[in-house]
């Protein structure tokens, strides 16, 4: 599999996972609220374009230092 991004994998897991920074860079997520470990619950504030502002409430469900983090959470229905 090719890469697609030129980076780290260390450079892209520190992006990703430095929550204070993603206004910074992603538009649609506002703010990020948690420590990222397993079954922590994080406050996401997401902002779709042309739409109010959404909360929700994820639950970490895994992680692997420079490779994943999944996180389960729900907006409006389960």
């Amino acid at each position: 599999m090719k890469n697609l991004i030129n980076s780290s994998k260390e450079k892209i897991w520190q992006a990703l996972t430095d929550f204070e920074e993603y206004p910074n860079w992603n538009p649609f997520i506002q703010s990020i609220i948690g420590t990222l470990n397993v079954g922590e619950k994080l406050e996401v504030k997401i902002v779709p374009p042309k739409s109010e502002a959404m909360i929700f409430k994820p639950t970490i469900l895994e992680i692997k230092k420079n490779t994943k983090y999944s996180w389960l959470g729900h907006i409006l229905f389960r």
